[in-house]
């Protein structure tokens, strides 16, 4: 199999990153970073309890991984793992490091620890420190290098995407029975890194949406083109895609509605995915229009920065407690957009020149 075109980034696509990197800030700033300077103010309890389970958009960003890296590996199947090994590297550690190096001088992880997360070793059972925000990074690198390796030696055959069948369905399972419907990052009997099930599970399934999405798509192609309208077509898409992504929102900001078991953002999120791919929705069109869509360059950094730009807060704006109490809704913009203004910086200090400069070496 020759190389095939790797598609130009989707400005839908890239409005999901920006608006999921943003939420998982809001989430965190509810749950763990501001509480503790309002005072027990009631407004922010009650916006805590309500996006109480947005803490899962981050299953959302496993399932579009792995999409990605289905495409990635059909535009270079003859690509050598040391290399890919190389790029990811190159795309993800260095952010990483200068998070984890501000984390050891100024927030309270350890030497040893910060250390051992320059490894990508967070999270993965090889660590007993599973805390801190960037547990997601490390998980998603060594998942994305096992199925690359489970590629190289399978070549996307019938037999790995039924091995893929099963790696997700015990990753999740595995989450959803020990948390009883939830997600969680601990290592449980000793050996199953919970946040490493996660990570498998969520690329996985992402990898084998990509291999629904270009099988059915060729069908359409040879079979059911000349027998739909493209306007019926336009509206199952669309209704389906809002219908979706109004039904996450409404988990993920809404609590008091949504059920305990969770696995249906990553049933709701996979249908609301796989509309944007195909562009077709008018609801995906819409947010592709967007001036924010620019902004999805910047949802890694922010993701990986949002601890060091909390701890900033709780030294300067944070101190100022009567303000947050009496202007609620403006202490969390500020304290977002502060957030990704500091991702924003980093992304062009570091993130940026580091991807341009492993371009050249490569």
């Amino acid at each position: 199999m020759g190389k095939m075109n790797v598609r130009t980034k989707m400005r839908n696509i890239e409005f999901i990153r920006i608006f999921f990197a943003i939420s998982i800030v809001y989430f965190h700033l509810l749950h763990s970073f501001m509480i503790p300077f309002t005072e027990e103010t009631a407004a922010y309890q009650e916006l805590a309890l309500q996006s109480r389970y947005a803490k899962y958009i981050v299953e959302c960003f496993f399932i579009m991984s792995g999409y990605f890296l289905y495409r990635s590996v059909l535009a270079d199947p003859g690509q050598k793992t040391l290399d890919f090994v190389m790029k990811k590297w190159i795309r993800l550690w260095p952010v990483l490091a200068v998070s984890t190096i501000l984390s050891v001088v100024f927030l309270d992880v350890s030497l040893q620890e910060g250390f051992l997360n320059l490894f990508f070793l967070q999270s993965t059972g090889l660590t007993t420190a599973w805390t801190g925000l960037n547990w997601y990074i490390s998980a998603f690198f060594f998942a994305e290098i096992f199925y690359f390796m489970m590629y190289k030696a399978m070549k996307n055959s019938a037999a790995m995407k039924f091995l893929i069948c099963l790696i997700v369905y015990f990753g999740y399972t595995l989450n959803l029975v020990y948390t009883e419907g939830g997600f969680a990052r601990k290592v449980i009997y000793g050996v199953f890194s919970l946040a490493m099930a996660r990570a498998v599970a969520g690329v996985g399934l992402g990898y084998l949406l990509g291999n629904f999405y270009d099988a059915l798509t060729e069908k359409w192609k040879t079979q059911y083109a000349d027998r739909f309208k493209v306007n019926i077509v336009t509206i199952l898409v669309t209704v389906t895609e809002i219908g979706s992504f109004s039904f996450l929102l409404l988990d993920f900001f809404a609590g008091k509605r949504a059920g305990k078991n969770q696995f249906v953002v990553v049933l709701l999120f996979s249908a609301f995915f796989f509309c944007m791919l195909t562009e077709k929705g008018l609801f995906s069109k819409m947010i592709g229009r967007l001036l924010i869509c620019k902004l999805g360059k910047y949802a890694y950094s922010i993701y990986a920065m949002q601890e060091i730009a909390f701890y900033i807060l709780e030294k300067t704006f944070w101190k100022n407690t009567e303000f947050l109490k009496i202007h609620v809704a403006a202490s969390l913009m500020i304290s977002m957009a502060f957030a990704a203004v500091t991702g924003a910086v980093v992304y062009h200090l570091i993130e940026k020149p580091a991807s341009e400069l492993g371009k050249k070496l490569l």
